[in-house]
């Protein structure tokens, strides 16, 4: 088992840190209050047990994808919130593997039988939604939902403004970028969801993958996070006008991921899947057509 990281963020609120990227885990926040709570449940073996010592009473999630949700069937009386947007990737394995592109794009039969295993895939039970705006009080912490859609449809956020950081999710700031391999996600979403964030000023962010907490140069990692979108684009549009025209011929030259990791069957469909974002973004900015299967410059 790997060593539990609790870090103690005030007297009510802990990180349950997962070192590095490592599926299916992620950060966990833990707020210990009149009603005891965690965002996403993803935690490694330890900070399970941890967590098990007392029942949880609610369980939050940023997103639907279950390297968040992935330890929800340890707490059986814990009431599970979602957005609506991301309640079928969580509850259906088809419409999972539809919207990561794998039975629209993958070519091999044997694919989404990998692709389940691989990722370990299960479903959660959901027992309410939640929505942009909407205040949860704890006791002494109260936080605010913020819909930051992007890296899934109904990707979520939790403002805390008497401590004044947000838990951002997947917002990671990893150097990778923004991630966005759902076929139902938008560049323009991230990008809004990304604004918002720089908008709000917060004084600090606990990300739910990688380093955790960051308090130093906030807005201006976060505006450096945005622009690989941006940069990644601008590739894109690199190989169009260098006659790599449709999805395939881009793909091979990947722009996303510049070297596709292994099992890199499954990270290709990734590849394609956040293509096909910036293409569809292109076309909606009128910088782009397409013509049967390929693209071209307006």
């Amino acid at each position: 088992m790997e060593d539990i990281v609790v870090i103690k963020v005030n007297q009510h609120i802990k990180l349950l840190d997962y070192p590095g990227y490592q599926h299916p885990h992620c950060n966990c926040l833990l707020i210990e209050d009149d009603i005891r709570c965690i965002i996403d449940s993803s935690c490694g073996a330890d900070d399970l047990a941890y967590l098990k010592q007392r029942p949880l009473d609610i369980i939050l999630h940023t997103h639907g994808h279950h390297d968040h949700y992935f330890n929800n069937h340890y707490f059986p009386g814990s009431s599970i919130y979602m957005h609506q947007a991301d309640h079928a990737i969580a509850q259906s394995t088809s419409s999972y593997l539809h919207f990561f592109g794998i039975e629209p794009l993958g070519k091999n039969p044997q694919l989404s039988s990998m692709f389940l295993k691989a990722t370990q895939y299960l479903t959660t039970e959901i027992h309410a939604t939640i929505e942009d705006r909407q205040s949860l009080d704890l006791g002494a912490t109260r936080l605010d939902m913020l819909h930051l859609p992007g890296h899934s449809a109904g990707h979520c956020g939790f403002f805390f403004p008497d401590q004044g950081f947000i838990y951002t999710g997947d917002i990671d700031l990893s150097a990778f970028g923004p991630w966005y391999g759902n076929l139902n996600c938008t560049i323009q979403d991230f990008l809004g969801s990304l604004d918002r964030l720089i908008a709000l000023k917060p004084d600090y962010i606990i990300t739910g993958h990688g380093e955790g907490i960051v308090r130093e140069e906030v807005i201006p990692r976060l505006k450096k996070y945005r622009d690989v979108i941006y940069s990644r684009e601008q590739r894109i549009l690199d190989l169009i006008k260098s006659g790599n025209h449709t999805l395939e011929e881009i793909a091979t030259k990947c722009p996303i991921y510049r070297k596709i990791p292994k099992p890199q069957a499954i990270y290709y469909i990734y590849e394609q899947v956040m293509i096909l974002v910036h293409l569809w973004h292109l076309e909606e900015q009128g910088i782009i057509f397409q013509e049967d299967q390929a693209y071209y410059l307006r």
